[in-house]
């Protein structure tokens, strides 16, 4: 055990392998997101360490890095790629990570930097948007595109009032309001109180 570097002085048994200092898990996300980071005790057992993302070998340091739960490092590219080759009936259990079988999503009550950090990046692609019980988004199969929403006034057969769909979408994000009128029924017979 030791402390964090960070001002934040956090106790951790978290090791950087390259940077030789122990490392809290928010440092971990933000200082060293392409380091080699075990337990400290591991590393007093080995300190022999592979710098290079185990699927295509080249070093972590030349391109954008995913952490998993487990704490090992993948190029975000080749892991994608990796799990995209899977069919899409791959139950979430069968994406393991490639050195320890451990499973890539996190736990739903685990609340860490770095578990939130890789739900964050596993919700970017649909393979791994289905595990974290997110809405698949491909845009084939958007049901909310604006050719199928109707958008014009439909007509109540039994008092005529009109109901709406109105649309908006936030071009800031990608979320998609939907404001319906709903329509007044009403009686026969109680047509001429209102």
């Amino acid at each position: 055990m030791g402390l964090c570097k960070c001002p934040k002085k956090k106790v951790t048994n978290l090791f950087c392998y390259e940077h030789r200092v122990n490392v809290c898990q928010s440092c971990m996300v933000k200082h060293h997101s392409k380091c080699i980071v075990q337990s400290y005790l591991q590393w007093l057992q080995d300190s022999d360490y592979n710098p290079n993302c185990m699927v295509c070998e080249e070093k972590l340091i030349s391109e954008d890095c995913v952490r998993l739960v487990c704490l090992h490092v993948y190029h975000w590219k080749c892991l994608d790629k990796k799990y995209r080759q899977l069919p899409s009936t791959t139950a979430p259990a069968g994406y393991k990570c490639l050195q320890c079988e451990e499973s890539i999503f996190p736990l739903s009550n685990l609340a860490t930097p770095v578990a939130d950090h890789l739900r964050d990046k596993l919700a970017t692609v649909n393979w791994a948007r289905l595990a974290l019980g997110l809405p698949a988004v491909t845009e084939e199969n958007n049901i909310f595109e604006e050719s199928n929403i109707m958008t014009k006034p439909i007509h109540n057969q039994t008092n005529h009032s009109e109901n709406s769909v109105t649309l908006d979408r936030n071009h800031d994000k990608d979320d998609l309001i939907l404001y319906l009128d709903e329509p007044v029924y009403s009686r026969p017979e109680e047509s001429g109180k209102m």
